[in-house]
Order: structure tokens, then C-alpha cells, then sequence
């Protein structure tokens, strides 16, 4: 099983590069962030041999799910919260596919810091594992992946020392994830790359940044205890984000163990 997730930065300009990913990588699920659209055709993606699942939205928002298997009881946003927040149903979609849950997640990116903007995206975290608490147990087969925008320790950044305290790497940011890890959540990469600096997600358009690996790890793909067991690689599309006209962060690609049997 393939899960690949990746923010594109709006649909319609990486349309043609979602199509040729789908072919060439052929994943079960992927999750896109940054639709930028409030409405996703899906007959495209029909031809190709997958479902379409879209929470659309304008901006900078606009989660999506394609996949290879019908889903369901697809969840758009807080769903089941008692205070549900409007702007989570263009920031989380999921759904269920045998017993397997699966999730696109797009977590705001909150600048600058301290403004209204920040605090939301702290919230915005800590309410993402409410939701968890909500409906289900660790024990259950879950997958987030996703736009986080938080680079969770110092081997995530090309400088620490630099970017320490600024968005994306700011302590409260990464409190706010480690938080959310602990309700029962792995980090994917770091299972397969424990001690290995330098894999980034993330590049700014200038400065050259991605010849020069000056990145950051902000997309991530986060798994529960039964599918941390049966993970077989993950990593990085560098040749995505090496293309004309790519979106500022690569595809990150998780494969598993085969679950159909299981």
C-alpha cells in the first residue's frame, strides 16, 4: 500500500503534475493540500481508476483525497466537536476504507508569530487531537498526512539557530505537535531515517533554496502503532519538486505492508 501526500500549492496550475504522479508513482491514497479551489472535477481522475474526495476552499485552503478505493464515512473537518470550527472543513477531510482511516490535513500556517493567525494554528493542533479523542483509540489503524507547517526538531530545518522562534519553528508550534503525537501517533520518516539530517519537504521559491537544500521537513505523514509496524519506506520526491512551475513543497511518499489480507 502507497500513501503519498503532497501541498500543491493550487490545483489548477499542478493539475497535469497530480495526473502524471498518479501514473507514475501509483499510490492507494493521495492527499493533497492547497487545492486552492472550492470545487475539484472528478471525471479526470475517474479515467485514472480513482474516487475523488474534496473539501474545498479559497486561499490557501482546500484539502483532497484521492483514491483508488471508495471510502467511507468521510469526515470534513471538527466533526463531533462540541464548538466545530468553520474553517477546519476546508482543512481536514478523511475517511474510512476497510478499517483503515485515513486523513488529508492541511495545518495553518500562522503568521506571524504571536498574531491571531499563530494562536489559531496552536489551536488548531491541540483541537486536531480532541477530534482523535473524539472518535477513535490508538489501537486503530490511522493515518495523517499532511501540511503541518511545523518542522518538529532542529534536524528538520537547514538552520536552527536561524530559524528558531520564527513560524513553523517556533517551540510553541512544536510543543503543540509533540502534544498531538503523544495520543498515540509515529512519525513515519523518522522511523525509517532516525539520525538523518537534510530531508526536506519544503522550499522557499527564492534564494535558490532548493538547489542549495535550504528546506524544511513541514509535511509529514503520521501513523498509529499497528501501521508503524508494517511500514516498509518513506521518502521525498525530489523530481516533482525539480519540475517547471512546481509547487514549493515535494510529495512525500510512505509505502506499506499490503493490509488487504490483514
Amino acid at each position: 500500500m502507497r500513501v503519498i501526500t503532497w501541498n500543491v500549492n493550487s490545483y489548477n496550475i499542478r493539475k497535469l503534475q497530480i495526473e502524471n504522479l498518479l501514473v507514475e508513482k501509483n499510490p492507494d491514497f493521495l492527499l493533497l493540500q492547497e487545492t486552492k479551489v472550492e470545487r475539484i472535477s472528478p471525471e479526470a481522475f475517474i479515467k485514472l481508476g480513482f474516487y475523488t474526495y474534496h473539501a474545498g476552499g479559497r486561499g490557501r485552503n482546500g484539502v483532497a483525497i484521492l483514491s483508488k478505493h471508495a471510502l467511507d464515512d468521510v469526515k470534513i473537518g471538527f466533526q463531533g466537536l462540541d464548538e466545530e470550527d468553520p474553517q477546519a472543513r476546508e482543512r481536514i477531510i478523511g475517511g474510512r476504507w476497510k478499517d483503515l482511516w485515513i486523513f488529508s490535513i492541511y495545518v495553518p500556517n500562522g503568521s506571524p508569530v504571536n498574531s491571531d493567525y499563530f494562536f489559531y494554528k496552536i489551536q488548531f493542533i491541540y483541537k486536531l487531537r480532541e477530534f482523535l479523542e473524539r472518535h477513535f483509540t490508538s489501537q486503530d489503524r490511522i493515518i495523517l498526512g499532511g501540511d503541518f507547517n511545523v518542522a518538529p526538531e532542529p534536524e528538520d530545518v537547514f538552520d536552527p539557530q536561524l530559524l528558531e522562534g520564527q513560524v513553523c519553528f517556533h517551540e510553541r508550534e512544536r510543543k503543540a505537535l509533540k502534544t498531538l503525537l503523544q495520543w498515540g501517533l509515529f512519525d513515519t520518516l523518522r522511523i525509517k531515517h532516525p539520525e538523518k539530517r537534510g530531508i526536506f519537504t519544503w522550499w522557499d521559491y527564492q534564494f535558490s533554496a532548493f538547489k542549495r537544500n535550504l528546506g524544511m521537513r513541514l509535511d509529514h505523514i503520521f501513523v498509529t502503532y499497528p501501521l508503524s509496524k508494517i511500514l516498509l519506506e518513506v521518502k521525498v520526491d525530489l523530481k516533482t519538486r525539480a519540475l517547471p512551475k512546481p509547487s514549493d513543497h515535494a510529495p512525500l511518499i510512505a509505502d506499506f505492508e499490503d493490509i488487504t489480507d490483514r
